[in-house]
């Protein structure tokens, strides 16, 4: 190989991986003008949102991506831009650089079935397996709908509380089944999709790191694999047996309430949001968890993610909660939530007496469970 080669070469290499075009073909049955079908998807940072006019059925897109990726298809039939969507005019589909998809159904896009992105083949053996699991979980549905209410009697937080028992449960069911996907399944570029999604929005290193590390070579080297090996490591920054980074953020008074203030008890920081109807629900279950304990012994400083100071207000009058009360009112960009690796509620952790995290996202039972052993209940 001569020199002007072999720079060449080495030029390739070191660069990153280049964006291609992939195209979408779909057929939508008979469905006429003026339905739109819109796609949405996230790579390398950028976002992209775009439509197309739907002809007799046919529609088409020509976009670019640089890794097999997921994207989000929705169909307005009408055509005009929609806030929400039914179930039947939504699907989620994996295109691939340089790939040509044929999409076809009915009018109803979600019964849609492709070829042409062996990610999506790969995808479809995913959701296959976890068709129990997401039945477990659909079955919930009905009963939230009558648990979310606002009813703060004993009867009704009781209710709320044996709810989210058997949402947990089955969402344990469901991770079970993810896992059990991932180790078989090394070689598929989407289990790296599924492992994040698996880690959730708290990566615990200790189980993370080795599923990544099993995933094959071409995989954990891909763009997405190695942003993804960075964000294990930065876990390992507040992650379980790591010493609690202190902060100072203000509380409803406009005081400063200091971490370390509170050195020698054992604190859990609950991190949530008025707009968070999961969060109003936890932090009723919670009240009920923490009565058992001496609050000399146990602070719970609630950190809300909320950016309108009346609607933080009226969410901690509305129900009634206990504990310290905290927020910069900076939105997803709460810096006590980003200084712990949180970007999503609710989420919480625990820390003892020293100021070492002991836990993360332990809830309901399992909370009460380990409360009860520190304290010796």
């Amino acid at each position: 190989m001569n020199k002007g080669l072999a720079v060449l070469v080495a030029c390739c290499m070191a660069m990153p991986a280049m964006s291609q075009s992939f195209q979408i073909k779909g057929k939508l049955g008979r469905m006429k003008a003026p339905a739109k079908v819109y796609i949405g998807y996230n790579y390398d940072g950028k976002s992209v949102y775009d439509s197309a006019d739907v002809d007799n059925g046919n529609f088409s897109f020509d976009k670019p991506v640089s890794y097999p990726t997921n994207v989000l298809l929705t169909v307005s039939r009408d055509g005009e831009h929609q806030t929400f969507f039914n179930a039947r005019d939504i699907a989620h589909l994996y295109v691939e650089p340089g790939a040509i998809v044929w999409l076809t159904s009915d009018e109803d896009i979600a019964n849609f079935s492709s070829n042409g992105s062996k990610s999506q083949d790969d995808y479809d053996v995913y959701l296959k397996h976890m068709e129990d699991a997401e039945e477990k979980l659909s079955l919930l549905t009905a009963e939230s709908s009558n648990t979310l209410q606002n009813d703060v009697s004993d009867k009704g937080l009781a209710a709320k509380r044996d709810y989210m028992e058997h949402f947990r449960a089955a969402m344990a069911y469901r991770k079970q089944h993810m896992k059990e996907f991932i180790q078989k399944n090394t070689d598929m570029y989407i289990s790296l999709d599924i492992l994040e999604e698996y880690a959730g929005n708290f990566i615990d290193y200790r189980e993370i790191e080795p599923m990544f590390n099993a995933l094959n070579e071409k995989t954990r080297n891909s763009v997405r694999g190695k942003a993804y090996a960075k964000k294990i490591q930065t876990s390992k920054n507040t992650a379980i047996g790591a010493q609690a980074p202190e902060f100072g953020q203000k509380d409803t008074e406009g005081n400063k309430i200091m971490l370390s203030s509170y050195k020698g008890k054992v604190v859990l920081l609950n991190f949530w949001a008025s707009w968070s109807a999961t969060s109003r629900m936890e932090n009723q279950e919670l009240k009920q968890i923490i009565k058992a304990y001496d609050p000399k012994n146990l602070v719970v400083i609630n950190v809300s993610l909320d950016e309108r100071k009346e609607q933080w207000l009226q969410a901690i009058a509305d129900d009634k909660m206990s504990g310290i009360n905290v927020s910069d009112l900076r939105f997803l960009k709460n810096e006590v939530a980003e200084l712990y690796n949180i970007n999503a509620v609710p989420q919480n952790v625990l820390i003892d007496a020293s100021g070492k995290i002991i836990g993360r996202n332990v809830k309901g039972t399992q909370l009460s469970e380990k409360l009860n052993g520190i304290f010796g209940k």
